[in-house]
């Protein structure tokens, strides 16, 4: 097999995509997933230090192949001279695997096709799904989601988490973020004024293993409320607009969260400290606006060191965003338009 031509393959997809989507993110977070994708073309660490000169002559070569690509349609990948559709993820595995590799093709936040080509590290199965563990990616496109849901299949990505948790103790250094997530590094082993060592990278070892478990129990959360998911992701594909999108996908998260087979039951089942202080940490911008309820028992837990708080935290936030889904459903159905849903969605998150 051919694995040089197949990463070609893929990457082209991975070009085609960008170059098709790069408009959905705001100036400041596209030059960051551009310095990443650079840092992971140029197979760099996250902490390793780079050109800022080298780094602006590939973002110009970048944005002239996307010039190139911007009216190309997805390729499907050719191996031993059998096609494939670029989503057609189970068959291309089958193949892939007994090589020590694994492949992911979707869609992700504003419905752009993500794919990635990595190491297996690990197949375990949970629950009835099949969980891969992603190690080094061979190619990516500027997506970077942590974990992926397709079919029964879950794909947990170690360079995302990894990505995720160098630029979280980078705002922690810089004095930008709340104290939670400095006790979180040090609950793992990373204190604020560490430096690039053996045993640094061992911390981060450490806390991105606990947030993969999370990320997994998520995915697991989001396939077990399911309900109307075609007619939730139809109304998702519609608004064209991102707030609402946004919105519509953060609620989707808080009910996989607290789900009954979510990350935030599984945490209280454990009672696992450490994770529940992740998740917490973790939580932010939509998501915190739309579960309040967990900050709040968080704080009780700290002082009561009792469960009980957090799992009705965790009821309440489900029923909560549970009934933000069905109203936004039949809200739709009745033929609502996306500023009225902009309006609804900001009534119900005003007067939580």
């Amino acid at each position: 097999m051919n694995i040089q031509d197949i990463t070609r393959q893929i990457k082209r997809n991975c070009d085609i995509s960008d170059a098709q989507n790069w408009g959905y993110y705001s100036i400041c977070g596209l030059l960051m997933r551009m310095r990443e994708l650079y840092q992971h073309e140029h197979a760099l660490m996250p902490w390793s230090p780079v050109s800022s000169n080298n780094v602006s002559d590939w973002i110009s070569e970048r944005e002239n192949l996307w010039h190139e690509l911007e009216d190309k349609s997805l390729e499907e990948i050719v191996i031993e001279g059998k096609n494939y559709n670029p989503f057609d993820s189970a068959d291309l595995n089958k193949l892939l695997e007994p090589f020590g590799y694994v492949y992911g093709g979707g869609f992700g936040t504003f419905n752009k096709p993500q794919f990635f080509l990595g190491r297996l590290q690990e197949k375990r199965e949970i629950y009835d799904y099949m969980v891969h563990s992603v190690g080094t990616e061979l190619c990516r496109d500027l997506s970077l989601d942590p974990a992926l849901l397709q079919g029964r299949c879950i794909y947990v990505r170690q360079d995302a988490i990894v990505t995720i948790f160098w630029d979280r103790f980078q705002t922690m250094t810089s004095g930008r973020c709340e104290s939670l997530i400095e006790e979180v590094f040090r609950r793992y082993g990373v204190t604020k004024n560490a430096v690039l060592s053996e045993e640094f990278i061992l911390g981060i070892d450490r806390i991105t293993h606990a947030a993969a478990d999370l990320f997994v129990h998520h995915e697991i959360g989001e396939a077990f409320e399911d309900e109307l998911s075609e007619e939730w992701f139809g109304i998702i594909t519609s608004v064209c607009d991102k707030f609402c999108e946004l919105y519509l996908r953060g609620m989707k998260d808080i009910m996989a969260d607290t789900s009954g087979m979510g990350s935030l039951r599984r945490i209280v089942q454990e009672e696992d400290e450490n994770l529940l202080f992740l998740y917490v940490a973790m939580l932010d911008g939509i998501r915190k606006d739309l579960f309040p309820d967990i900050r709040k028992a968080f704080g009780e837990y700290r002082h009561t060191k009792k469960w009980q708080v957090i799992e009705e935290a965790r009821q309440c936030g489900y029923k909560r965003a549970a009934e933000m889904k069905y109203a936004v459903i039949a809200y739709w159905r009745e033929g609502g338009t996306p500023g009225g849903l902009q309006v609804l969605i900001r009534d119900r998150v005003g007067n939580r």
